[in-house]
């Protein structure tokens, strides 16, 4: 089955993401879309919180510089 590409166009798309990264014991593992006024997007994974709400409040405070062109945030728990 060929299936249309969904991912974003190379040039709207950034990925923030720290792979050395290691998951703490006891803690979830996230990872965010941000999606911007200019239709780009960002990607930030290896978000390692308790909750969901943990990893929100760290997503804006990442992109707290930027906040007035964020158009949304979306978080999304990985499973291992």
């Amino acid at each position: 089955m060929i299936l249309p590409d969904k991912r974003p166009v190379q040039s709207d798309f950034a990925n923030l993401t720290d792979y050395s990264l290691e998951c703490p014991k006891g803690a979830r593992k996230f990872f965010a879309f941000i999606h911007f006024t200019d239709e780009s997007t960002c990607l930030w994974s290896n978000i390692f919180t308790f909750n969901r709400t943990y990893a929100l409040m760290l997503a804006i405070e990442k992109f707290g510089d930027c906040l007035e062109y964020v158009s949304s945030i979306n978080i999304h728990e990985q499973e291992y």
